[in-house]
Order: structure tokens, then C-alpha cells, then sequence
């Protein structure tokens, strides 16, 4: 795991850049370096999982450079090799099996190339102005911040946020940057100095290895997942996800688990087992973490349970962690999926779209008229198009875009604030394209080709519905239980830091 960060097209001072490298430290400690490019530049840190080899960063390329952040899962590949392999991967049209960003260099054809992989599981966000011909971008917000200056707020992106709980596009809360979509790729050319966009597509993601039945596929996402020298852990919720991955675990393989004050969730008795105890006044705190970790505003209350995690992992010295997220997208484990199940029918598009976002038109009141209107019009032109392919791919579609990809920048940002990397084996492997190869919900009940196979490998395990993030938020806001209401001054602390006005 690593942090990128450059930029093309401008002449930023040598000590911006470098303070722009130094906030992604955390992300690699264990290496960086940087190059100058005509009119830029391009840096990179490291975190090494499968080789304490030392290499010098940026990576060398035949062409020119890459920072690379990330894994491509081919066993006894280094560093070298995964990036020649995603150069390669390009040029076929067909990326390998793993999780990355990548900005590369090449020297010969003076261009610069970005690219994610097809789920967005690493980060890139990027800041274009084509007036200027000005490019900067970086793994995190805040160093893309120093870079580029102070930007105003993106008003529609907030809008969208309120409504929905997402920015609806590529846009973030910060006018001009945005991220990088899952699979896209970026060229740009430098062309009298100015970078100049030559070309935006997507890349196909890795060809999926659907003759393995699931059983084999998960066990081989797995032993993918744990393959570093680094210790690891599980993150173990007491779900069906994640108990499914400890099925292919020794009994003795670290594991962790938020355990909440008022939270009675049953758990298996497990070996090696850390509780990592949330309680109400631990709320504040580990929130205003969170949101700087983050680095933007979001509507996402798991952000205070993956911070408290974070810094439990982190303090117990681990450096790689197995998550179980993908499962309930994949093979529809929420209750808007049962919801839509029970229907039959194709659901009319802002039935569909509340599915996601909730009631977005009463929110959208809370915006200026005009502005209200035309966002809910917006989202009910989203829901349409996505239903022209089928209900089927239209959840799959939004599930993706709208909640999958948010929860996987979640988990990155707060679990590389400790230099944790995440790994999601239900998203490698071939795992994916076996998820709609059976029904995913069976008289009710969903996600219902991992409940058998969990319930074939732990026979103790007995299914129970999802749950939401149970934290009570009303004292906070109430003042009960001890603790004062909120001023609004607690909240001015954390916009004002990033330069804007409330």
C-alpha cells in the first residue's frame, strides 16, 4: 500500500510539493521519493506487504515512471512486475485481479496516465483546469489540497450529499476536485507546458474466474488476502460476511470486533478474539478523527466505528486487516434488496431511487426551491435510465456506484490514517461474477448462496436479517445521559480548517 501524488502542467514550488508528499506519509513510512517531470512532478510512499526489498520512488518504467498504490494479486510478484503488469493490462484492453491507482509517466509520448481499478477499491483524486492546463492529484484530499490552494465549496456536490447521502458524480465537496471513477482512466498530454486531456475511458477489470464454484473462488480470495509478511488481523462484525471468511482461517488468526455499550449482537466464541469497546462518550472524539481521516463531509455514521477499529489495530501494531465488504452488494445483503424482491415488478424510478437515498425529495426541501427541483429531477432521471437495462442491473449498477465504492474510500482512508491496508476478498478471485450466477435471495432470506455455503462449513452459524450501524445518536444531540448539547461553534471547527466560511 502506498500514497501518490503529483502534478503536470504548472510550476508548483519544490516545498509545497514535498509538504503535499509528507501528508501521505502514513499511508507509506517505510519509503518515498519523488522525480521532477517537465513542468511537474511525481512522488510517491510506500508501504511494503510483499517484499521489504527497497526500491528507489517513483518505480522505473521502460517508458518513464509510476507511483502505484496497491496490489495485483499474481503470487511471487513484486512491485516492478505488478505495474508491468497494469502497463500491459492497458494496452490489452483487460487489468489483472487486484486493487489499485496508478500514475504513470511516459517520457517518450509525454503523457501522464491515471487509472483505478474497476471497483474503486484505492483512491485518485484529481484536480483538472483545462484554462490554465493545470493537473494535480493525489491518494487523499488533504494533499491535493496543498497543491492546488484553497478551493471554494462545490454547492451542488453538498446539495447532492444532503439529499442523498452522495455526491451524484465524479464532483466532491470541493469545487474542482474530483475522484477518479472506478476503472476509468485518464490521459493527458503536456503540450507547451500545459497539461491537455487527450483521452477519459474505462478499462475492462480482470476476466473473471467463474468455472471455480464459490467455495473454491472464496478460499483462494482469502489466501490472496493474507499472503504479506506484515501481521494481519480480521475484522470480525459477528455477520455472516465475515464469519464466512473466518471459515478459512486458522482458529488462532488475530481477529477484532467493535463491541458497542448498548450493543447485545450475539458473537460464536471465537480464539484470539479483541473487543474494541465504542461508548457514548467516546463520540466526539473519535468523530472529529474520522472526518479529518476522511477528509470531506459524509452522511456515513460507520465512519466513527471504522476510526475506533483503526486506531485499535493500529495501536495493536497490525498492518494488514480482512474486511468483508462487497458481500451485501454483491449478492444483496440489505433490506432494500428484500424490499425489491417482495415487489416483483419493476419499481417506478424514484421508488427505486429511495431504495438508496431515502427520501431525497422531502430533503431536498431543506434547499433553495429552484435548486431543490431540479436535483430531485436529476435523480429521478438517474433511476429511469438505470432501469432501461433491467432491474437486476440497475441495483447492481447503483449498488456500486452508490454504496459499495463510498464504503471502500471509507475503509481505506481510516484504516491508512494507521497505515492499515484493507483487503476485500469478496471482490477478487472470480468472486464477483459468481454472485448472480444463483439467486441471491431465496424465500426472503438474502445473500442466499453465502448463507448455505456458511451454514455448510460452520454448522452453528444460524442466519439473522442486517442490521444498521446501531449507535445511538440522540443523547449527542439531546444533551441526555451527561452529555451538553452541541453549540454550533463544534461543528465550525472542522470547516473553517479547510478554509471555508459558515
Amino acid at each position: 500500500m502506498c500514497g501518490i501524488v503529483g502534478y503536470l502542467g504548472a510550476e508548483i514550488p519544490s516545498a509545497r510539493f514535498q509538504a503535499a508528499l509528507a501528508q501521505l506519509r502514513h499511508r507509506g513510512p517505510y519509503g518515498e521519493g519523488s522525480v521532477a517531470l517537465p513542468h511537474g512532478g511525481l512522488a510517491m510512499t510506500r508501504l511494503p506487504m510483499s517484499s521489504a526489498a527497497p526500491t528507489p520512488l517513483p518505480v522505473k518504467t521502460p517508458q518513464g515512471y509510476a507511483a502505484y498504490n496497491g496490489e495485483v494479486y499474481v503470487r511471487g510478484a513484486d512491485i516492478h512486475k505488478e505495474i508491468a503488469l497494469l502497463l500491459d493490462g492497458m494496452a490489452q484492453g483487460r487489468l489483472p485481479d487486484g486493487m489499485f491507482a496508478l500514475a504513470s509517466w511516459d517520457a517518450q509520448r509525454a503523457t501522464l496516465t491515471l487509472l483505478r481499478d474497476g471497483l474503486g477499491i484505492k483512491p485518485l483524486y484529481y484536480c483538472y483546469r483545462p484554462a490554465d492546463g493545470s493537473l494535480a492529484f493525489a491518494s487523499e484530499i488533504k494533499p491535493l489540497l496543498t497543491l492546488v490552494g484553497q478551493v471554494a465549496p462545490d454547492y451542488g456536490a453538498i446539495a447532492e450529499l444532503v439529499a442523498t447521502g452522495v455526491p451524484l458524480s465524479e464532483q466532491t465537496l470541493f469545487s474542482g476536485v474530483r475522484l477518479l471513477q472506478p476503472g476509468e482512466r485518464l490521459v493527458f498530454a503536456l503540450e507547451d507546458g500545459r497539461a491537455q486531456l487527450l483521452r477519459r475511458d474505462s478499462v475492462a477489470g480482470a476476466a473473471e474466474a467463474a468455472e471455480l464454484p464459490l467455495d473454491a473462488a472464496l478460499e483462494r480470495a482469502v489466501s490472496f488476502g493474507r499472503e504479506t509478511f506484515r501481521p494481519s488481523a480480521l475484522l470480525l462484525s459477528g455477520g455472516m460476511d465475515s464469519n464466512l471468511l473466518n471459515t478459512y482461517l486458522e482458529p488462532d488468526y488475530p481477529k477484532f470486533h467493535l463491541a458497542l455499550e448498548q450493543d447485545a449482537e450475539p458473537m460464536l466464541p471465537q480464539r484470539n478474539l479483541q473487543r474494541v469497546p465504542l461508548r457514548q462518550t467516546d463520540f466526539m472524539a473519535v468523530l472529529r478523527r474520522a472526518v479529518a481521516n476522511f477528509g470531506s463531509a459524509t452522511r456515513m455514521s460507520s465512519l466513527v466505528m471504522y476510526q475506533q477499529l483503526a486506531d485499535a489495530i493500529g495501536d495493536a501494531g497490525y498492518h494488514c486487516v480482512l474486511l468483508g465488504e462487497g458481500a451485501d452488494e454483491l449478492f444483496w445483503g440489505y433490506p432494500r434488496h428484500v424490499a425489491l424482491w417482495r415487489q416483483g415488478a419493476a419499481p417506478a424510478p424514484r421508488e427505486f431511487c429511495r431504495a438508496w437515498f431515502g427520501d431525497y425529495a422531502a430533503k431536498a426541501e431543506l434547499l433553495a426551491p429552484d435548486v431543490g427541483r431540479a436535483l430531485v429531477a436529476r435523480i429521478d432521471a438517474l433511476g429511469d435510465s438505470a432501469l432501461q437495462g433491467g432491474s437486476e442491473a440497475a441495483i447492481d449498477g447503483f449498488d456500486r456506484r452508490y454504496s459499495l465504492e463510498p464504503l471502500l474510500r471509507r475503509a481505506d482512508h481510516l484504516l491508512m490514517s494507521r497505515t492499515i491496508e484493507a483487503r476485500t476478498p469478496y471482490l477478487h478471485a472470480g468472486v464477483p461474477a459468481l454472485a448472480g450466477a444463483a439467486p441471491r435471495i431465496v424465500d426472503g432470506l438474502a445473500k442466499a448462496p453465502l448463507s448455505a455455503l456458511l451454514q455448510r462449513r460452520l454448522p452453528a452459524w444460524r442466519y439473522q436479517p442486517k442490521r444498521h450501524f446501531p449507535f445511538t445518536f440522540q443523547p449527542l444531540a439531546a444533551g441526555r445521559r451527561g452529555h451538553a448539547s452541541l453549540p454550533v461553534g463544534a461543528w465550525r471547527e472542522p470547516c473553517v480548517s479547510w478554509g471555508w466560511s459558515i
